[in-house]
Formats: C-alpha cells, sequence, structure tokens
C-alpha cells in the first residue's frame, strides 16, 4: 500500500525541514515555505491526504488559505492541521472556524506528530466508507423510488381501465402508460362476434407482420416471452411488448405490472361486450314497445269503425225492413251484445296501452343511468393524475 501524501507549510525552512524529517518514514511529504510554492505543488496534481499548515507564514495566515481551499470547489486536499506557537482559546477557535480537521500547538513531538496524523488518514477512511455507504443507501432508494413510481403508474392505469366504456378508451389509456414508461408496443383486441383489431403505440396501426405475430402468439401462454419481446394474453385482448431486456430491475416490474393489466382488460372488455347487449336488448324492446302500440291503436280504430258500421246498418234496417216484434228483439239483442263486447275490449285495449306505456318509462330510465355513467365518464377523465 502506497504512503499517503502530506504536504507541510511552514516559513521556517529549518523547522520545515525537521518536520519533514520525522515524517518521511510514514508519509510522502512535500514542502513549502510560503503559500506561492504551495499552490505550485497544488498544480502538480498530486492528491494531499493532508495538509500540515503553521498559523503564521510570513505576513500571511495559514489559517485563511485553508478557508480559502475549502472555498475553491476543485481543490483535492482531504484534511488539514493547523499549527501554531500559540494555543490560545482564540487560536483553536480560529483553526475550527476555518475548516481544519485538528489543531496542534508547538513545540509538536515527531511521535506525537505520526500518531496524529495516521489517525487523521483513518478518520479519512471512515469518511470515505461512510460516503459510499451513503451513496449506497441513495442509490437503494432511488432504485425503490423508481420501483414505487412504476408500480404506481400500474395502479393508475387499473383504475382509468376500470372507467373505460369502449376500446378505444382502453387502447389509449394503455398507450399513455407506454408513452410514459416508455415501452414500445402493440395491443390487439378480440371481441366476441366481431373482427379483430390491431392498434400501434408507435405508428397508430400495426404492420402486416406485428399483426401476423400476435394473431399467432395468441393460442400462446398467459405470458410468453422471445428475446427482448413479450406478449400478454387474454382471451379477448393481447399486449406485445417490443423492448423489455433480459436481467433488468425494470423488466421484472414491467412483467408483473403487465400481467395484472392484460387481465384488468380482459375483464373490461367481458364488461363492455355484456354493456353492450344490454343496450342492444333495450333498443329491440323499445321498437317492439312502440311498433305493439301501434298495432293496438290500428286495431281500436279499426273495431271502432266496424261497429260503426253495424250500428249504422242496423239502424237504416229498422226503416227499410218489416220486421216482426220477434226480429226486432232479436237485432236489438245484437246490437246490445256487441256494444257489451266493444267496452271490455276497450278495457283490454287500456290495459294493454298501460302495461306498454311502463315498458317504454322503464326503457327511458335505463337509457337515462346510460347517459348518467357517460357524465361520470367523462368527469373521471378530467381528473389530476394520482402518481
Amino acid at each position: 500500500m502506497s504512503k499517503p501524501y502530506v504536504l507541510i507549510i511552514d516559513d521556517d525552512i529549518d523547522y520545515l525541514a525537521l518536520l519533514a524529517e520525522g515524517l518521511e518514514d510514514n508519509f510522502n511529504v512535500r514542502c513549502a515555505n510560503n503559500l506561492s510554492k504551495a499552490e505550485d505543488l497544488l498544480k502538480e496534481n498530486i492528491e494531499f491526504d493532508i495538509a500540515l499548515v503553521d498559523e503564521n507564514i510570513g505576513d500571511e495566515k495559514g489559517s485563511d488559505w485553508i478557508k480559502q481551499q475549502h472555498d475553491n470547489p476543485s481543490q483535492t486536499t482531504k484534511s488539514f492541521v493547523l499549527y501554531s506557537g500559540l494555543a490560545t482559546e482564540e487560536a483553536i477557535l480560529k483553526g475550527l472556524a476555518c475548516g481544519a480537521d485538528d489543531f496542534l500547538a508547538k513545540p509538536i513531538s515527531l511521535l506525537a506528530l505520526n500518531n496524529k496524523l495516521k489517525k487523521l488518514i483513518v478518520y479519512q477512511e471512515k469518511i470515505h466508507n461512510f460516503e459510499d455507504e451513503l451513496k449506497s443507501k441513495d442509490n437503494v432508494i432511488n432504485i425503490s423510488m423508481a420501483q414505487a413510481s412504476k408500480y404506481g403508474s400500474c395502479m393508475q392505469l387499473t383504475s382509468k381501465l376500470n372507467q373505460c366504456f369502449s376500446i378505444e378508451q382502453i387502447r389509449d389509456n394503455v398507450f399513455s402508460y407506454f408513452y410514459s414508461m416508455k415501452l414500445h408496443g402493440c395491443i390487439a383486441f378480440y371481441p366476441l362476434n366481431e373482427k379483430p383489431t390491431f392498434f400501434s403505440a408507435q405508428k397508430g396501426y400495426c404492420s402486416p407482420v406485428e399483426i401476423e405475430v400476435m394473431e399467432l402468439l395468441k393460442v400462446k401462454s398467459r405470458l410468453y416471452r422471445f428475446g427482448p419481446r413479450t406478449i400478454f394474453n387474454h382471451s379477448s385482448v393481447s399486449i406485445l411488448i417490443l423492448n423489455l431486456e433480459d436481467g433488468t430491475i425494470d423488466t421484472d416490474i414491467f412483467i408483473d405490472a403487465l400481467a395484472s393489466v392484460i387481465e384488468c382488460i380482459g375483464a373490461r372488455m367481458e364488461f363492455i361486450a355484456y354493456k353492450n347487449s344490454l343496450v342492444n336488448v333495450q333498443v329491440q324492446i323499445q321498437q317492439a314497445v312502440i311498433t305493439t302500440k301501434k298495432m293496438v291503436e290500428i286495431s281500436k280504430v279499426h273495431q271502432q269503425e266496424v261497429m260503426n258500421d253495424i250500428v249504422q246498418n242496423i239502424g237504416t234496417s229498422f226503416h227499410v225492413l218489416d220486421m216482426t216484434m220477434e226480429q226486432e228483439d232479436y237485432l236489438m239483442n245484437l246490437v246490445h251484445n256487441a256494444l257489451k263486447k266493444n267496452s271490455q275490449d276497450d278495457v283490454n285495449f287500456l290495459e294493454i296501452t298501460s302495461l306498454l306505456d311502463g315498458a317504454l318509462h322503464s326503457v327511458d330510465q335505463l337509457k337515462a343511468l346510460n347517459n348518467e355513467q357517460a357524465i361520470i365518464e367523462d368527469a373521471i377523465d378530467d381528473e389530476d393524475e394520482l402518481f
């Protein structure tokens, strides 16, 4: 192990030589009898472990020079020791104020000086190890924060997906996640009884080879990796990521996150299919009810026309026919029964109409709920992001 470098600055040349001789067995020593020469030595790109500086160097102060060194961002000297012929309280406090790591009073014992400087080297090693430990902890914290941010973004994506009511909304939210995470990829939707659709986060639409790959691999397991590419499969959706390199922490995070996301999208696709089916049934019911109401109205009008014809014809018959009493009674009973039947049909028509009106009211309520849900979706889209 190489010996530590020590710079001694003292305008007393004899004392300077004495200190250098006393330290040379344990240290690489350089000497300067003024601050100008000391600056020249520092320019030689020697990284001094310790600068041993006299307080009084001609008309200049060693404490002022030490402070200047601390204020210089390019200086590389690790520790400073100030010594003086006066061990007064003021001198010691000045050593502290200028940034010295130790203060010595003359006369200095060479044995004690060697021991002090050796302890200072050990102190420097402790400081260095502590700084390395802090850097290591900072690195761990930074990695943990980055991981937490990625998991947080995934949670936010899942929350947004649960508010999607169309394939386009799902696609846009997934691609926004891709952009923020610097992921390159595609998504394929396989809706029930409809043609599949394919989208690329970078180009908008997938190339023929991307479509062919996704169709080929959609029958693979839920997670299938090949080189830096990974496909996540569900019966109704697939996500193909093109830039997940092996052996990185980020890759592991994204695999865990997207394995959950694909299940969330699949469940949302099933919900959308169910909701669309309800909407279709709603439209069919509404059309059937409206058509039935029209048919009831037409039947009622037609019945009234028939009854009017009967009454008119019977009334005419009373005037042109020479009827017996039995014939008149028969005809009167016929009219009476016909009117009675017409009265009952009116009641039936009213009941059917009431039921149809109730069905239409239920359809209108379902429409209102759908409209309220659409308003909620728009409000959610405008909310601030969680992370």
